[in-house]
């Protein structure tokens, strides 16, 4: 069991962490490309897919590999999810470093999310609060924490999913009947 429990531990650690340099590369290619990922639509999008694409490709190949071809929908939802938050904490560390270092990133996302703000709620007594607070409320670390629970929750979703696609009761044929 000890054996099991490394071999998932190492196998799906190193995926997520995988997937997290994937997402980091993209937020990389964006920024150097001038577009910017504060709150850019088609960024979100390819980390959607990069998500997608990452879960069912780690969880199978863990299907595959160590479960010989066999996983529940229990394990396999557990294995996209535990993928997945390496993955997020890989990203969300990156993050923090990202908007600690960089001053002009860090003032952007303040004047989009007070601009998204001030179109929603203007006469709202949360809003003048965060108007006020806005240096308390937006620092990187919280950045950073949004980041990390967004991925994981979007994540998580469609880890039901997958975790249906790839789940496998027996296999398709039995090899010693040839």
């Amino acid at each position: 069991m000890k054996k099991n429990n490394e071999l998932f531990l190492k196998q799906n650690s190193i995926f997520g962490c995988l997937i997290g340099a994937t997402f980091i590369f993209a937020s990389l290619l964006f920024i150097l490309a001038g577009k910017g990922i504060v709150v850019n639509a088609q960024f979100h999008n390819i980390i959607m897919m990069l998500t997608i694409f990452g879960i069912f490709m780690g969880v199978r190949k863990y299907r595959d590999e160590q479960l010989a071809g066999v996983i529940s929908y229990g394990k396999a939802l557990k294995t996209g999810i535990y993928i997945l938050c390496v993955a997020s904490l890989c990203y969300a560390v990156y993050v923090f470093f990202l908007y600690s270092f960089n001053a002009d990133l860090l003032t952007e996302f303040k004047n989009v999310t007070i601009n998204t703000l001030k179109i929603t709620g203007q006469n709202s007594p949360l809003f003048k609060m965060l108007e006020e607070n806005m240096d308390i409320y937006f620092v990187p670390v919280s950045i950073a924490f949004g980041e990390l629970f967004n991925r994981i929750l979007v994540g998580a979703a469609f880890s039901l999913f997958i975790a249906g696609l790839v789940r496998r009761s027996k296999l398709p044929f039995n090899p010693q009947e040839f």
